[in-house]
């Protein structure tokens, strides 16, 4: 399992690093702030957050997974520090059990319209962070 989050992660952060630059390139006043962790939780959370200044108003894209003992729950949204959520992004329950190469390509698909997700939030992040404090 940890082979499959950590491929996860790593296309994870090609997508939001490009996003990142995409909306810096439009607003170049915003800070972004790209990683991950992990905990009891969380196998995975995944997120990009964009800011004016280091102590202010806070708009993040994550991406979380978390794991039982038969499949891998992910989920995505575009929030602010406050909880509010401003858009949901695509969500996949995949069972673990079995066969890695069948999870491996549902994982492929969830990018794909994670992807996607990205592309039709981009003016509403552009919007939302344009309003930060």
């Amino acid at each position: 399992m940890t082979i499959l989050v950590e491929a996860l992660w790593l296309r994870l952060h090609v997508l939001l690093a490009a996003f990142a630059e995409r909306a810096t390139m439009v607003d170049p006043t915003l800070i972004h702030s790209i990683g991950s962790s992990s905990n009891d939780a969380f196998l995975l959370r995944a997120y990009v957050a964009f800011r004016r200044h280091a102590d202010g108003e806070e708009v993040a894209i994550t991406v979380d997974v978390q794991t039982d003992s038969d499949q891998l729950t992910v989920v995505s949204d575009v929030s602010t520090d406050n909880g509010q959520v401003i858009a949901v992004g695509p969500s996949t329950t995949i069972p673990t059990l079995g066969n890695q190469l069948s999870t491996k390509g549902e994982l492929d698909e969830w990018l794909d319209e994670f992807k996607g997700f990205l592309r039709e939030v981009e003016p509403t992040v552009a919007m939302t962070t344009s309003k930060l404090l």
